[in-house]
């Protein structure tokens, strides 16, 4: 019986000698992947609040103020497959043009797709449970609401006037709302994605877009305060401008 016992130990040491072991898995190389998004009006890059710039038709804008929410970032692959970066949530404001998004799978990639605006999950977070949501700027009142922020802040001045020729008077754009969370996809463009390098997706924010087939003689054009005001047609036609305002550069 010892003998019997014995050999079977040999032979399950045997085996387990000779099972198949799955080899590690190799390391995912990385890089990181930052957006440079540049403040415009039309052809002119702009850097200063308060001060006039034209279109190139001719018409006077000011900017006084200026966030957006983006989030839900991906990357389209070369092969069509997207990459998505979970949980990433920017806060663009007029000062800062440089936001680190993540580190992502070296390898070649041909457009970035994100949203402008919070999904509904975060939509519905108090602003203690998160600094960037915690920004009054962004609420629709003094105290943050239940499943209400603000997904872009656009104030300024604008010549409203048919020939070009008149002082601007003030417009004022909240944005926000789940129905309003806006998906933006960029053209193709490739690029790679290489080992501990930084890539920059340079994209121009040009805010003359907003303005596109909006009357500007109605000053009801002029202003989206409220969430009341976010199911008129003014705001739903800023909606339907906002992905043409992002622009390779």
């Amino acid at each position: 019986m010892k003998k019997i016992i014995f050999l079977l130990g040999l032979l399950y040491c045997f085996a387990c000698e000779n099972e198949a072991v799955d080899p590690p898995e190799p390391p995912v190389l990385k890089g990181t992947f930052l957006f440079h998004l540049h403040n415009y009006i039309d052809l002119q890059e702009i850097d200063l609040y308060g001060i006039e710039y034209q279109t190139s038709e001719g018409r006077s804008i000011v900017l006084d103020y200026t966030e957006m929410y983006i989030s839900e970032i991906q990357l389209l692959k070369a092969d069509g497959s997207l990459y998505s970066i979970p949980g990433k949530i920017l806060l663009k404001n007029f000062r800062d043009q440089t936001y680190e998004v993540a580190e992502v799978p070296v390898g070649k990639y041909k457009s970035v797709h994100f949203k402008v605006g919070l999904p509904a999950a975060v939509n519905a977070l108090a602003p203690k449970d998160s600094a960037i949501l915690n920004q009054p700027a962004m609420w629709w009142n003094s105290a943050a609401q239940a499943n209400g922020y603000l997904f872009m802040n656009i104030q300024g001045k604008i010549d409203t006037s048919a020939d070009l020729s008149h002082s601007p008077v003030p417009f004022v754009y909240k944005i926000g709302t789940n129905a309003n969370f806006v998906a933006v996809k960029m053209p193709e463009r490739e690029f790679t994605i290489k080992e501990d390098t930084y890539f920059y997706g340079h994209i121009i924010v040009d805010y003359s877009q907003l303005f596109k087939g909006l009357a500007l003689n109605k000053s009801s054009n002029l202003s989206v305060q409220t969430i009341a005001d976010n199911a008129n047609a003014t705001a739903q036609q800023i909606v339907r401008n906002i992905p043409s305002m992002f622009i390779y550069e």
